[in-house]
Formats: C-alpha cells, structure tokens, sequence
C-alpha cells in the first residue's frame, strides 16, 4: 500500500493553525501569507483523508481527528529537529537571532565572550520586527522582547526588564534647555518627540506616570522600530523614551543623556529562548558568560 507522507512544512502549519485557530494568524507565525497555510492545510486533510478543522463563521476549531493528531505532529517536528541538531550542529558555533534594538546592548558581551572563548564562533543575524515564536530551525538561540508563549519544548531565561524614560542627545538638550537649572516637565513640550511606533506607547506610559497625559510634544516624528527612534534621538532629532539598559552604552559615553534619574517599567522583558532538548558545552558556556548572575 502506498501511502504519502507528510512534509515537516504540513506539520507545522498544522501546529500553528491548532495554537491560533486562525489561517491570518497562523500565516503571521509561520511567515507565509494566508493562502499558503490554507493549502497546506487542505494538502494535508486531502493527504489523509480526513478533516483536521471545522471552518465556522466564528473562526476555526478543531476536529477530534484535528485534536488526536496534534501531539503526535509535535513529537514527529520536535524528534526531527533534535536529529538535525544533533547531526549538524558545529559543537564551536552558536547560531543566534536578535531584535535590531539589542544589537548595541549585546554586541560589547558578544565582543567580551569571543576574546575569552576564541575557539567558539557566534554567528548573530538581526531581525527588524519582535518575533514571539522562535525559529529554532535556523538559530540555536533566539531573543525576543515580551513573554514567549509557554511550551515545554522551549526554555526561556529574562535578560532584563524593559525601563523606560526620556532620553535625547547633549548637545540637543543644551540647545533646547542650555543652562536653565530650574526646568521642570512642561519643558519637555519644547522638543519632537520620536516614537517609536505608530501608537506612541512609549511615551504614553512615561507621561502616565508624571500625571500629565495631555502634554504634547513640539511635534511627533514616528518610526517602526526602537533602534531607529534611538538612533534618531542620538543624531539630536528629537527626544525619545528608550530602555536604559539598551541605552547604557551610549549613555556611559555621553552620546546620549537621560535628563530624568527615574524610569518607568513597562512590564516587558527580553529573554533569552532555546531548544530544551539543546545541549553543547558552547551553549552552556555562552549562557553562563551572558546571563545576569
């Protein structure tokens, strides 16, 4: 009897489409567009002959045959993975996956660990939006900014907690506010703002905390990603509200001020994600180099 076996990629759109129970979202997760998960859906239902979702008005949801294949799919993604890994895997390179806004934060401990431990390479590819599902398929490592869904198969370590407060360049701050020792928060009103996205949350939470939500910015400048905001507020565009960690570099060398010694948690963190099956002495010796004791 011949029988046609599913491809790992029917697998995983499967899984995401069971955790979303929404083609869009699935898509979204899965880096495809919503057609393509649909018919990977429909390739594998056709493949085995049953149907794996209900298509209601509402959304989808599964079929008992939907709800019995899940962890059987699971166990056939993740044992493949762990054999790939363990085949493939260069014992000496770490493969690692980061937002674009750590880069300055993690790239002096990327430069420290590699002078310690030169027989390891760490390969770092950047990515421009936050991604909450890792890609373990490529990367050994992830870091994403925000809790990651909970899962057994993925073990996740914080990094640190997102604080936040104003910060802009020197030379911006003496032209705009010069010498005046007697400033007060109204004067922030003076600069642009940069945000650094479309729904200004940033600076929504800091002014939150002083009381004071109706103040407005001399103008508004938006950009898509933090780094930008930064990097902008570095070239003394504007004022943004950055995370001091990710800032501490700039800030140590004066390219950046935070005119306020006090900053507000947003209840966000990044962390720090791997393969719980993942083992390897270069592993275990990054993540003890680059983990908060």
């Amino acid at each position: 009897m011949n029988i046609r076996l599913p491809s790992t990629r029917n697998l995983q759109a499967f899984l995401a489409t069971a955790e979303h129970l929404n083609f869009t979202h699935a898509a979204q997760a899965m880096n495809m567009t919503q057609g393509a998960i649909s018919r990977q859906i429909q390739s594998l239902e056709e493949m085995i002959g049953v149907a794996l979702f209900y298509r209601q008005a509402r959304g989808l949801a599964l079929t008992p045959e939907g709800s019995k294949l899940i962890p059987m799919a699971e166990d056939i993604v993740n044992r493949l993975r762990k054999a790939v890994i363990e085949t493939a895997d260069r014992s000496d390179r770490i493969k690692l996956n980061a937002p674009s806004c750590v880069t300055s934060w993690l790239l002096p401990r990327l430069m420290s660990f590699q002078q310690s431990h030169p027989d390891i390479e760490v390969e770092l590819t950047s990515s421009i939006k936050h991604q909450r599902l890792p890609n373990f398929e490529s990367f050994d490592l992830v870091i994403v900014y925000g809790r990651p869904p909970r899962s057994l198969s993925v073990t996740e370590h914080v990094l640190f907690e997102e604080k936040l407060t104003p910060i802009c360049a020197p030379q911006l701050w003496q032209e705009v506010i010069g010498e005046e020792k007697e400033w007060s928060d109204k004067d922030l009103s003076r600069f642009t703002w940069l945000h650094a996205n479309s729904m200004q949350s940033d600076w929504g939470l800091w002014l939150e905390k002083k009381g004071s939500l109706s103040q407005k910015g001399k103008r508004n400048q938006t950009f898509s990603t933090l780094d930008q905001a930064m990097n902008a507020a570095q070239q003394g565009f504007g004022i943004a509200v950055g995370d001091v960690t990710l800032a501490e570099e700039d800030l140590r060398l004066n390219r950046l001020m935070r005119p306020y010694p006090d900053d507000v948690t947003s209840g966000q963190s990044y962390y720090l994600l791997r393969p719980a099956e993942a083992k390897g002495t270069a592993i275990d010796d990054f993540l003890e180099w680059l983990l908060p004791k």
